[in-house]
């Protein structure tokens, strides 16, 4: 019969209720519910007695106790004999120790220590027959800290329990780990700040282990012939490039074409700074498999970047087949049957692509720019369309490697930070609406010389944020009345954004008033100039991406930050650095993992040990050591191995 929570010592009907109601039904439960924080109560030797420090002593009480009357707060009153000095002891707000205490008793003192009036302002006071320097707080409401510990000295000591161990012995040994025995030993009776450490350690690896097993039961891997792509062709398209690539671009180039070699599919995410140049490696991985004689799909969030990849695209690959399959293509059913029949070798799109009825011949490279712009669900409808098709994600959103691989399983991750030379530096200036003057004069400036300017607002129109769009709209009409001014923003129709946005690509010395919207995609090489309004309600990821709609030719470009806070030491990081990846960083630290993810989809996020940032160093070694075990010949056999692979081949 299992052991149940009532069997053990110290836990009657209340304290079965209190546990219940915190998630905590049986013993192993209770083993879980590792304490939130403890506390130092080693013995502080009096030679470390410093002047308003916190120490810890036991003493001998040498008076009766007093409790006097405050004003705000009564206080108890005693003397205590500590190292033969007889020390006056405060203690604030707790009356009952009047009654708990008394003239003789031996007790353990924490609290500040004041060098002149030689007292203790006792922030603990407690009675202990074996000092316990380390104090476990559960934080639990109702159940003292004390009491768990007892009862989890005794569920220990009496071994009613059975802990297993689940990793291999070698990675206790050649990773020095604790057994998992010992690991919840120490984390619920500690001898040692240093042995809670590595008890820590000991679960977030195994949290990390059993993690990745479980991403490789997701891993989604078929068996087939190696692409084989006709490098002459490839190599005499890179020529004709009218630049040349960045050493990031092509090592991201040469890690595709590597996968291609393998006897696998594969997915891979080209994880690129703004501007990095991704839709470049997307298009030669993609010529790559029509020399192949096979298909692509280019699957991108909008018409608007979709139509941008078509015409990208088109004027590289003049000789290739392309259609661009959206909304609004006309002739639909023409397309999608000259598309099953390869009539077309690249196919271009947005979410038509995975309408059931747009099949094609012989489906081998998938590419999805911005995927965490789509669900799951829409990636794998348009993945499921090829048999041996391999998939490249691309984002502009740099995230950490640890978060990358939680976010998109085990795909392969070929980083691009370098931008590319012929590009200038984009000048980013913080100001506020006192100093926008000086924008002003760079817009006339832009404006004559017939360049595109982005003004971006947080919002269309809000009670909370004075920029928006109405209130921009009309200041920027009061400074420029001869400007054509376009309005970009999610109330318009489809049709309207579309229209809108191709009015001011083709108007010359024009301003564009979005919302977001213009985040990712928009690449206009005369766009030289972007003001971002409120600029504090936005992440600095995100106004990374927005800063990196200008900049995207040769031309000397500017980026405003205009905000109307106390927001210097953030935005002052976003001035210095153009570092994607450094920005993000720091986003993550200061706005944390779930705000910093929003939209990003993973089940694996969830961690109870792990800390995505702190504990990069432990997730990446698990994966190797599960990698380098899963890859012995013995892996299914061995005893050793057992629960591994059963976990491994366990249907879920």
């Amino acid at each position: 019969m299992d052991l149940q929570l009532k069997d053990l010592k110290g836990i009657g009907p209340q304290m079965l209720h209190i546990l219940r109601n915190n998630g905590i039904w049986k013993p192993y439960d209770l083993l879980l519910n590792i304490p939130k924080s403890y506390e130092d109560f080693s013995i502080t030797s009096i030679e470390k007695w410093h002047h308003k420090e916190t120490i810890t002593c036991l003493g001998h009480i040498t008076s009766e106790l007093k409790l006097i009357r405050g004003y705000k707060k009564d206080r108890v009153h005693f003397q205590a004999k500590i190292y033969n000095h007889t020390i006056d002891i405060i203690v604030f707000g707790r009356n009952y120790l009047i009654k708990e205490f008394k003239k003789n008793d031996c007790v353990l003192i924490k609290g500040t220590y004041d060098l002149y009036k030689n007292s203790i302002v006792a922030s603990t006071i407690s009675r202990q027959d074996k000092q316990i320097e380390i104090k476990p707080h559960y934080r639990i409401e109702g159940i003292h800290d004390l009491k768990l510990t007892h009862i989890m000295k005794d569920l220990f000591e009496s071994q009613t329990l059975p802990i297993y161990e689940n990793l291999p012995k070698e990675l206790l040994d050649e990773r020095k780990l604790m057994s998992r025995r010992e690991a919840f030993y120490q984390l619920h009776l500690p001898q040692t700040f240093e042995a809670i450490d590595e008890a820590k350690r000991r679960l977030k690896y195994e949290e990390a282990f059993f993690m990745h097993l479980n991403m490789k039961k997701d891993e989604k891997i078929e068996t087939r012939a190696p692409k084989p792509y006709d490098i002459h062709q490839v190599r005499a398209l890179i020529e004709k490039i009218p630049y040349t690539l960045t050493l990031d671009q092509k090592e991201a180039v040469n890690d595709i074409f590597r996968d291609f070699k393998k006897p696998f599919t594969f997915e891979r995410l080209i994880q690129g700074d703004v501007g990095s140049g991704k839709t470049m490696v997307a298009l030669l991985a993609a010529y790559a498999i029509v020399t192949a004689k096979e298909q692509v799909a280019v699957m991108a969030p909008t018409e608007l970047l979709a139509r941008q990849h078509y015409q990208y695209f088109k004027t590289y690959l003049k000789d290739v087949n392309i259609a661009l399959l959206t909304r609004k293509t006309k002739d639909k059913d023409m397309m999608k049957h000259m598309i099953f029949s390869h009539q077309y070798d690249i196919v271009i799109g947005t979410h038509a692509l995975i309408e059931e009825d747009v099949l094609f011949k012989q489906l081998g490279l998938v590419v999805i720019d911005e995927q965490h712009k789509f669900g799951v669900s829409t990636r794998e409808k348009l993945i499921e369309k090829g048999k041996h098709k391999d998939v490249l994600y691309l984002t502009a959103t740099p995230i950490p490697r640890t978060l990358a691989m939680l976010t998109y399983g085990y795909a392969k991750i070929s980083l691009m930070k370098e931008k590319p030379k012929r590009r200038e530096a984009i000048l980013t200036k913080y100001i506020t609406k006192q100093t926008i003057d000086d924008m002003y004069s760079m817009m006339h400036s832009a404006l004559i010389r017939k360049e595109h300017i982005f003004l971006v607002v947080p919002a269309i129109t809000s009670d909370k944020v004075t920029d928006n769009i109405e209130t921009v709209y009309q200041e920027i009409i009061q400074e420029f009345p001869h400007a054509p001014i376009f309005m970009l923003h999610g109330k318009l129709s489809s049709d309207d954004q579309d229209r809108m946005m191709e009015n001011f690509i083709t108007t010359p010395g024009s301003i564009l008033l979005s919302t977001t919207m213009i985040e990712v995609g928009i690449d206009i090489p005369t766009a030289t100039l972007i003001g971002i309004y409120a600029a504090e309600n936005f992440g600095l990821a995100q106004l990374h991406q927005l800063r990196g709609r200008v900049g995207r030719g040769n031309l000397a470009s500017f980026c405003y930050l205009i905000s109307t806070k106390e927001d210097v030491e953030r935005l002052d990081m976003l001035v210095q650095s153009d570092d994607g990846f450094k920005l993000a960083e720091f986003d993550l630290i200061e706005r944390g993992p779930g705000d910093f993810i929003g939209h990003l989809q993973s089940g694996y996020l969830d961690f109870k040990y792990l800390d995505i940032l702190e504990d990069e160093e432990i997730f990446l070694t698990a994966k190797e050591d599960l990698e380098k075990i899963m890859n012995q010949p013995d892996f299914n056999s061995n005893p050793k191995y057992r629960y591994l692979y059963k976990t491994y081949t366990k249907q879920t």
